[in-house]
């Protein structure tokens, strides 16, 4: 009997600890029952159910604790997601920094464009990037929009909305077409796959469309072109000669046009006048001399009805025969371009070892020159002739690039073994300006090179070089627009990660062996520990 009522008590006292367990008030008592049960057994009782409450606690403190990790991480996410719409913590793990912004772009997209310019893709977001070479431009788009608070970034599908495209009638844009656009100036320009891969070329384009290949990126620039030309409201007009058999100007022109600049030609041949609102006229080389009628047309166009404000930049080239007629107009401007090729006998200042007469040149500092004078960078020269000052003008002449010392001059109708320890030496001008004032002060210019190569292709992008950047700050100081920008295009050479067979086995048994079977000992160490407490 004695027995029973043992067992009675004890399971009593174990639904009253139930109970109690969900107050958080409890308060321990020994019930009148409990003073007869032994000592020992009471004792062995309190001990289990302290211990069942000291369980609930870590169960509850566990929960807590797993809810407030779940919350930290959502809350993390959410933070970083925002963080990274505002601030690119990518990092660009290629060797030619495929995906890095040059600092010339993010100095333009910072501190030089004041107006919003909106880049539609016309493509989906995800079809767009599935292919690497489009993904280099999505990534490229993204970064520009993260430093500049003035560019926006959009896609469309033009298949689902083609109402999108309805809009450029004299115009065909396709997918992955490029559309830049300002609203402030209603201006836009469509930049083509072929102008941001650089497929202009028939062996470049052969390459991409058969093996998928590009030789390289040129997204930047063509993006950074396109908001030169659609954030300027009013765009100087650079017009180029032809018909007298000029040399490939097209380097120029389209250094020119990537810093929005309006580039179209002139015939003199057919044109009555030179359209008055044409603000610089350029003479490329010509191989055929111009006539009185013709150069006349350039004398009015320079003095503008006595109102100036034009400018003309010729060049001369080792090629030329002789222009007499040329040269007169030259004179009467102070210049002349002499009948000799420049060439160095100093190794310091020489390209390569093969010729002497493609060599380094340097900048002189005028207001034209802008900051190329002193920026540490090559200016390069090939086939170039000497530029002379002449008298009998009223016109202020001045040097704009000269030779460095140990130039010498090769005579075009020398004849017989040429020494150059008899040439005659010294520094020689390569590039000078002539200007005249009007009465109200106004200033009309002849800008004149001793060779076209100074605008060559070639030169125009050679690394380490500045004839791009000296072409743009002078035409740009002329115009009275800021400084240009000129980006070296990023060669698209595929990134490998290349290891030897010693070190792929290594990394094969790290990955594979050691750290699952390290991440499962560890899984029953702690499994092992946890039931043994």
């Amino acid at each position: 009997m004695k027995k029973n009522t043992y067992e009675k008590e004890i399971k009593t006292d174990v639904s009253d600890l139930n109970d109690t367990e969900n107050s958080n008030n409890e308060v321990e008592q020994v019930s009148e029952s409990e003073t007869n049960i032994p000592a020992e057994e009471q004792k062995k009782f309190r001990r289990k159910r302290k211990l069942n409450k000291r369980a609930i606690k870590k169960r509850a403190y566990s929960t807590i604790f797993t809810v407030l990790i779940i919350a930290s991480i959502v809350v993390v996410n959410v933070i970083v997601t925002l963080i990274s719409d505002r601030i690119d913590a990518s990092a660009d793990l290629t060797g030619n920094s495929v995906y890095t912004l040059d600092p010339k772009t993010e100095d333009f997209l910072k501190n030089t464009l004041d107006k919003d310019v909106t880049v539609t893709v016309l493509n989906t977001e995800q079809d767009f990037v599935l292919d690497r070479n489009f993904k280099q431009v999505s990534e490229i788009l993204r970064r520009m929009s993260l430093v500049g608070e003035h560019i926006s970034i959009d896609y469309v599908n033009i298949d689902r909305d083609p109402n999108y495209i309805s809009r450029f009638k004299d115009e065909s844009p396709d997918t992955n077409y490029l559309v830049v656009e300002c609203a402030q100036t209603g201006r836009h320009k469509l930049i083509s796959p072929s102008d941001y891969f650089g497929l202009t070329t028939e062996e470049a384009a052969y390459y991409y469309y058969y093996y998928g290949y590009v030789a390289e990126y040129l997204t930047e620039q063509e993006v950074i072109s396109a908001m030169l030309y659609v954030t300027n409201d009013s765009p100087v007009r650079v017009a180029f000669t032809e018909g007298f058999g000029e040399t490939d100007s097209a380097a120029l022109q389209n250094l020119l046009a990537k810093n929005g600049y309006e580039v179209e030609d002139v015939n003199l041949l057919t044109a009555d006048v030179i359209d008055p609102a044409i603000d610089i006229l350029v003479v490329h080389a010509p191989r055929i001399d111009l006539n009185n009628e013709q150069l006349s047309k350039i004398e009015a166009f320079l003095d503008n009805s006595g109102k100036f404000g034009k400018n003309v930049f010729y060049f001369g080239a080792v090629t030329q025969p002789q222009t007499p007629n040329i040269d007169s107009f030259l004179a009467d401007w102070g210049l002349s371009v002499g009948y000799s090729d420049i060439g160095q006998s100093n190794d310091l200042y020489m390209i390569t070892s093969i010729t002497r007469f493609a060599h380094l040149v340097q900048i002189q500092d005028t207001d034209f020159t802008a900051s190329t004078y002193g920026s540490g960078l090559y200016t390069i020269g090939a086939d170039m002739r000497p530029v002379e000052f002449t008298s009998g003008t009223t016109a202020d002449t001045e040097a704009l690039v000269k030779t460095f010392e140990g130039a010498f001059l090769y005579p075009f109708d020398f004849e017989g073994e040429f020494d150059i320890n008899s040439a005659e030496s010294g520094i020689f001008n390569v590039a000078a300006v002539s200007e005249k004032k009007s009465d109200s002060g106004a200033s009309s210019r002849v800008f004149v090179f001793g060779s076209d190569q100074l605008s060559s292709s070639y030169l125009l992008s050679f690394n380490n070089g500045n004839n791009g950047d000296l072409f743009v700050n002078m035409f740009n100081f002329i115009s009275g627009k800021e400084e240009g920008i000129t980006i070296t295009p990023k060669a698209a050479a595929n990134v490998y990660f290349e290891m030897d067979a010693k070190t792929a086995n290594t990394f094969a048994v790290t990955l594979c062996i050691v750290l699952p079977v390290a991440v499962i000992g560890l899984g029953i160490a702690v499994y092992v520990r946890r039931r043994h407490r």
